[in-house]
């Protein structure tokens, strides 16, 4: 299956693209993921992988940033196991869970070296795996990324345990799930109505609620364990970039000075007219940065 980006896409997009998303599915570690190809199909072209944040999908996550983004290069999206279009086993969704998949998929497609780009949670993953394997990441771009700050309502639900679990599993309403979606963006009006309703529909998936609730539940080893968390992503040494919206309501953009703490090296770009989705706000800016951090 493969959807041309030129004449749509999850954001209603319009505008000069690279070829299209090339759908396909790859086994890793026992679980099925969904996987989105863009950009060059030449054997040499340089990689960039990408890995969206908590609850969001490869196409609504990067369709709108890969077309700001050199053609010349082969861009390959996962959607993580327990969203998307990928499989939704009953398992941790913890990191090191997320890092052992990731690294068979990458492995199962052949790419041993490669730039690296994570958005929220996926930031968090591809700082793990820059450090758990620093040889194989060129370049390391991170968007908001969950694991440098701890907000206090992660600990509660994480110190919620079963509880949390239970509330996770129940049916959200629409209004709930909007206004959701809404806090994560400074406009609302960014946000595609095609995009909202499949937000929608999958929230209403209790395997998608499920994976929600693991990694919540998950994220209470990252608080124990968070100067041995930090220590592993600075075993990464390599290039790094750092952007965040200024009115980022999940993530504080405050939390930018935790990743300079960790890479003192990373340049760092602050999305005046951004909240927690600044490739989706701001896809030109953002794309002109990373344009240039990539090459």
């Amino acid at each position: 299956m493969t959807r041309d980006l030129r004449t749509r896409s999850p954001f209603g997009v319009k505008r000069t693209a690279p070829p299209a998303w090339r759908a396909t599915t790859v086994g890793a570690a026992g679980v099925q993921l969904a996987v989105f190809e863009a950009g060059s199909t030449s054997p040499g072209a340089p990689a960039v992988v990408l890995l969206h944040g908590l609850g969001h999908w490869s196409e609504a996550a990067w369709s709108k940033l890969v077309l700001q983004l050199d053609p010349s290069c082969r861009y390959v999206a996962f959607d993580l196991p327990g969203f998307g279009a990928s499989e939704k086993p009953d398992a941790r969704y913890d990191l090191p869970f997320f890092t052992a998949t990731f690294d068979a998929a990458v492995a199962a497609l052949g790419l041993d070296d490669f730039a690296l780009i994570g958005h929220s949670l996926g930031g968090c993953i591809a700082a793990h795996y820059a450090g758990t394997y620093p040889g194989r990441v060129r370049r390391l771009a991170l968007l908001a990324p969950a694991g440098f700050a701890h907000p206090a309502r992660y600990l509660v639900y994480a110190l919620a345990g079963g509880w949390a679990r239970w509330a996770f599993t129940r049916r959200p309403s629409r209004r709930f799930v909007t206004g959701m979606l809404r806090r994560s963006v400074a406009d609302p009006t960014t946000l595609d109505p095609e995009a909202i309703e499949r937000t929608f529909e999958l929230s209403q998936d209790v395997r998608v609620r499920r994976a929600f609730a693991g990694v919540y539940a998950g994220s209470i080893a990252a608080f124990a364990n968070r100067n041995e968390v930090n220590a592993g992503f600075r075993r990464y040494a390599g290039p790094v970039f750092c952007a965040w919206g200024a009115h980022d309501r999940f993530i504080r953009v405050a939390a930018l000075r935790e990743v300079v703490r960790v890479y003192p090296h990373a340049h760092t770009l602050v999305l005046e007219r951004s909240g927690h989705l600044g490739m989706v706000e701001q896809p030109e800016e953002l794309g002109t940065a990373l344009r240039a951090f990539l090459a």
